[in-house]
């Protein structure tokens, strides 16, 4: 398989193709290929935000994510390093996120093992439209980070996850740290944790890319597999004609 830094759509916008994927045999260990699945990854289509409307859009989508949750920041809102992204369906926004380089005294530095010294960056912003959640879409963005930091050559893609929310995150392979509780929005009652990709050798990119089929074709299956079983309810018999 060709690195993933060389799987650039071709207007060169950083976001690497389905293609490294569906070509790719490793992204089939865990689960046999399914053209089904793959045809549903590819409804979703992830661009990097560039134009002022679109980033107003973001702001707006953003803040209608965390407001309610009561944990919206201004100090939240990208700076001049930070790269956008955002995540359409059907030409829709259904999810955002960046990624931001961390600092070299980051706490990503300090808390992961073998990370002092090396190139990491930050995915934050990750908020989700509330239909689309449950779907595939944190399966998406969380490989795309991956691969986008192997593009940008990153050493690791790192996040800051609240507590409750972190098993999400850890289920799709993500590598959580464990470490003294960390409150980054000053509420004590709140808990954030570290949680990364190792992103710096083809290998590395090799398992998230593996992890997402897996987690694609686990959540297609188990939606069409829910459908029949609701359709079956339905029919008053068996298939011994009962």
């Amino acid at each position: 398989m060709r690195s993933i830094r060389e799987e650039r759509r071709p207007d060169d916008d950083g976001i690497p193709t389905d293609h490294a994927m569906a070509a790719s045999p490793v992204a089939f260990v865990a689960a046999p290929k399914d053209e089904s699945v793959l045809a549903e990854v590819r409804k979703y289509q992830t661009c990097m935000i560039t134009e002022t409307q679109e980033r107003e859009e973001y702001r707006e989508f953003l803040e209608k994510a965390l407001k309610p949750l009561g944990i919206y920041r201004d100090k939240f809102l990208p700076g001049v390093t930070s790269s956008c992204y955002k995540v359409t369906f059907d030409g829709r926004m259904a999810a955002i996120f960046r990624l931001t380089p961390a600092a070299p005294d980051s706490i990503y530095h300090e808390v992961i093992p073998g990370a002092a010294g090396r190139r990491i960056i930050e995915v934050n912003n990750v908020a989700i439209e509330q239909s689309f959640k449950g779907d595939l879409l944190l399966g998406i963005i969380m490989r795309n980070c991956a691969l986008l930091s192997h593009a940008k050559g990153f050493d690791y893609v790192a996040g800051l996850i609240r507590h409750e929310i972190l098993p999400m995150f850890v289920d799709f392979g993500t590598i959580p740290v464990r470490h003294t509780p960390l409150h980054l929005l000053g509420d004590k009652t709140i808990c954030d944790y570290v949680t990364y990709f190792m992103t710096d050798r083809k290998e590395h990119v090799d398992y998230a890319v593996s992890r997402s089929y897996h987690y694609f074709h686990r959540k297609v299956t188990m939606k069409r597999i829910a459908a029949d079983v609701a359709e079956s309810t339905l029919c008053p018999t068996d298939a011994l004609g009962g």
